[in-house]
C-alpha cells in the first residue's frame, strides 16, 4: 500500500541504517561512538539518577495517572499554574495530541520547510494538508510563515531552535509572528532544545506567550540537556482550556513512574543542566572552525548538534562520510529525508569524542 501524498520517509533512510546495522554487531571493536540522535552527551543529573534508581524499588506501584507531582514541580520551577501544565511520553506524544484535538481531513499545518520531521508525521496521521514556509538560510522567517496562513490553516507549528538546522527565530521576531497569528489558529512553540539556546541573548523559549491567549502552547522535553531521553518525558504549556483540551485526550498513565520520580528530581539540579548547555556551548565553539577547517560547512546553530554540509562534485559526499565514518565506529545522521542530501547532523559529543570525530573526517577528506 502506498503511503498517502505529502507523508514523510522514515526517521534513517535505509542507506545509512544499513551501514549503522553493520557496525553496531561488530564484536571486539573500538567503541561505538553515537552522534546521530542528539541525545546529551553529558547525561542525568546524579539526583535524577538516585530518584530513578528509588522508585525501582516500588516498581508494583502504577504511577500518578495525572503527572500531579511532576506537574507541580514543573509549576514551581517555572512560574507557571498546575492547570496550564500537561506531561506527555515525550513531548512528542504532545504534538501527536494537539494534532489530533485541532486539525481534520481539509485542515492545513503549517510549519517551516526543514522542520522536525514529527511535524509532517502527525500532519500525515490526521489526514490534515501539510504547507511548508521556505526558510532564509535554514532559518525559521516570520514573513514566510504569516504569509502561508490561510483560512483552512489550523495548527501552525514552530521549531524553535528547529531540528534539523539548529536555528531560531530571535525574540523580536518570535513576538511579531505571535501578534500575526489568528485566534482560531493554534501556534505550537516547540522549545525542545531550549535549554542550549538560552545562552543567546536573542533567544526565549515563548512562554511569555502563553498568559492572556488561548491560541498559543509551548511545549517542551526532559529528553535533551537534562539527559533523560531513556525514560520519554516532556511537557507542555498553554492556556488552562488548552491544557483541558490535551489533558482529556492524553493516555491515563501517560507518563511513566520512573520518568515522573527522574524528572522531578532533575527539576531540583537545575545547576546541572546549566553545565550541559555550557560545556556544550564550548564544544560546539571549539568543533566548529575544526570542521570548517577541513572544507566543510556548518549551519550556525544553537541546539547540540551541528548541521554539516559536505562538498558537492567531489568524492567526499555526505553518503560517503556517513560510511566512512561508521566504519570508524563513529555514528552520524544522515538527513536525506528532509531534504538536505548534502548534509549530516552531528551530535555534539564529550572532548574525546569530538576529537575523534575531526581526525575520522580528517582521513576522509584526504
Amino acid at each position: 500500500m502506498n503511503a498517502p501524498a505529502g507523508a514523510p520517509r522514515s526517521y534513517m533512510p535505509d542507506s545509512g541504517m544499513a551501514v549503522v546495522k553493520k557496525v553496531m554487531v561488530g564484536e571486539g571493536e573500538a567503541p561505538l561512538i553515537d552522534l546521530s540522535l542528539n541525545e546529551s552527551s553529558y547525561g542525568a543529573s546524579p539526583s535524577a539518577m538516585a530518584a530513578g534508581l528509588e522508585r525501582c524499588q516500588r516498581l508494583e506501584r502504577y504511577p500518578d495517572p495525572a503527572s500531579g507531582a511532576l506537574r507541580a514541580a514543573i509549576g514551581e520551577a517555572y512560574g507557571f499554574p498546575l492547570d496550564q501544565l500537561v506531561c506527555g511520553n515525550g513531548s512528542e506524544e504532545l504534538l501527536d495530541i494537539i494534532a489530533r484535538i485541532f486539525a481534520r481531513p481539509g485542515d492545513e499545518i503549517l510549519f517551516c520547510e526543514r522542520s522536525f520531521l514529527q511535524f509532517p508525521i502527525v500532519t500525515a496521521r490526521v489526514g490534515a494538508t501539510p504547507v511548508r514556509a521556505p526558510e532564509r538560510e535554514l532559518a525559521p522567517e516570520a514573513d514566510a510563515l504569516i504569509e502561508r496562513l490561510s483560512d483552512k490553516t489550523k495548527i501552525l507549528f514552530l521549531g524553535n531552535p528547529d531540528n534539523p538546522t539548529g536555528r531560531y527565530m530571535p525574540a523580536d521576531e518570535l513576538a511579531r509572528l505571535v501578534e500575526a497569528v489568528p485566534s482560531e489558529v493554534l501556534l505550537v512553540i516547540d522549545s525542545a532544545y531550549a535549554e542550549y539556546a538560552m545562552l543567546a541573548d536573542d533567544y526565549i523559549a515563548g512562554h511569555e506567550f502563553v498568559e492572556g491567549r488561548e491560541n498559543v502552547v509551548v511545549t517542551r522535553t526532559f529528553s535533551k540537556a537534562f539527559g533523560l531521553a531513556a525514560v520519554r518525558v516532556g511537557w507542555a504549556h498553554g492556556s488552562a482550556r488548552i491544557i483541558g483540551f490535551m489533558n482529556r485526550m492524553r493516555g491515563i498513565g501517560n507518563v511513566n513512574a520512573l520518568a515522573q520520580e527522574t524528572a522531578k528530581a532533575a527539576l531540583g539540579d537545575l545547576a546541572h543542566v546549566r553545565m550541559v548547555a555550557e560545556k556544550t556551548a564550548e564544544e560546539r565553539a571549539r568543533l566548529t572552525p575544526q570542521l570548517e577547517a577541513l572544507g566543510l560547512s556548518v549551519v550556525p546553530g544553537a541546539a547540540n548538534f551541528l548541521l554539516v554540509k559536505f562538498p558537492t562534485g567531489t568524492n567526499h559526499t555526505s553518503a560517503a562520510a556517513l560510511a566512512f565514518m561508521a566504519e570508524q565506529r563513529v555514528i552520524l545522521r544522515q538527513v536525506d529525508d528532509y531534504g538536505l542530501n548534502e548534509y549530516l547532523r552531528i551530535t555534539i559529543g564529550l572532548p574525546e569524542e569530538n576529537d575523534a570525530l575531526v581526525a575520522g573526517l580528517k582521513k576522509f577528506m584526504v
